[in-house]
């Protein structure tokens, strides 16, 4: 790197430089140091619980499908749309279930605003949630915070929800057609028992959600049924009724409807967050870096002023 044209750049005069200033790289090298292993010590563990499910078996919506396929040119100049096809509800239940509506509901249903805004870590030896006590007091479950424009102190489950989604993770392998669920939280305790009810209370919307459907289409075809005088056509509802006569009985005996699970839970032992060895390398290494980069530059700038 040429400064003029009888003098340039060495790889002596960068080192001659930042020896002659090496306190000036230390100094801050070693406070940011000290700040980072404070920041490190005092950010609370999190612990990350762990769901892996299949999407639920789809074979009885595929026989009903054959029979649409069949006969459903015939139900349709009926007046009956049976579908055309089976439906795969994995994407769609996927979306949902980081949706404001499902999870919004979820943190109303149990009232988990204060576990969600209130809650800065956990008591291992005790087994407790540790609260803020700017924002709330254990003792008289009172909300203390000085609450945000047009908000009340005590925070609604709009406010709680993207708390909720920061936590929730969902990866899905369309190849292998496997479903991995995370939630992460201070307490393993508590991640574990929300990712557990957030999936059983999904299956059951997903549940009441077929069930519906299932018993309007029942009721539709039965109603045909009894109009059609053609015994052709009579023959294709009979049929259809009986199959969906049957999805609807499997549906209720089914508690997995959308997420079928691999294996239980397990309670995470380790947290998963975070790295405080690895924040005070960065910080060193950063805070070292930027101080050398100033003082290289400072001095590159001087040589070149005094040419």
């Amino acid at each position: 790197m040429k400064v003029d044209n009888s003098s340039e750049i060495t790889i002596g005069f960068l080192v001659k430089t930042l020896w002659n200033n090496k306190f000036k790289v230390i100094i801050p090298t070693i406070l940011v140091s000290v700040l980072a292993v404070f920041y490190a010590i005092n950010k609370p563990n999190v612990y990350t619980a762990t769901g892996v499910y299949t999407p639920a078996a789809q074979g009885d919506a595929s026989s009903l499908s054959k029979l649409a396929g069949q006969f459903g040119g015939l139900a349709s100049l009926a007046g009956v749309n049976i579908g055309g096809g089976a439906e795969d509800d994995t994407q769609v239940a996927i979306k949902f279930l980081s949706s404001r509506a499902f999870l919004q509901h979820f943190i109303g249903k149990h009232s988990l605003q204060d576990e969600l805004m209130a809650v800065e870590g956990w008591d291992k030896a005790q087994n407790k949630l540790v609260y803020d006590t700017s924002l709330y007091d254990e003792n008289t479950q009172q909300w203390v915070r000085t609450p945000p424009p047009n908000k009340k102190a005590t925070p609604t489950p709009w406010e709680a929800y993207e708390q909720l989604k920061k936590m929730l993770q969902v990866q899905y392998d369309n190849k292998e057609g496997i479903i991995s669920i995370n939630l992460t939280y201070y307490s393993p305790y508590v991640a574990k028992e929300w990712l557990e009810l957030i999936v059983k209370e999904l299956n059951a919307f997903w549940k009441e959600k077929k069930l519906k459907k299932s018993d309007k289409l029942l009721e539709g075809l039965t109603k045909k049924a009894q109009e059609t005088d053609v015994s052709e056509l009579q023959g294709v509802f009979y049929n259809l009724i009986a199959e969906q006569t049957k999805n609807n009985l499997l549906a209720q005996v089914t508690d997995e409807s959308v997420f079928e699970s691999v294996g239980e839970v397990v309670l995470p032992e380790d947290k998963s967050a975070p790295s405080r060895a690895l924040i005070c390398v960065l910080a060193f290494i950063l805070s070292a870096g930027v101080s050398s980069l100033i003082i290289i530059g400072r001095a590159i700038n001087k040589v070149n002023l005094s040419q």
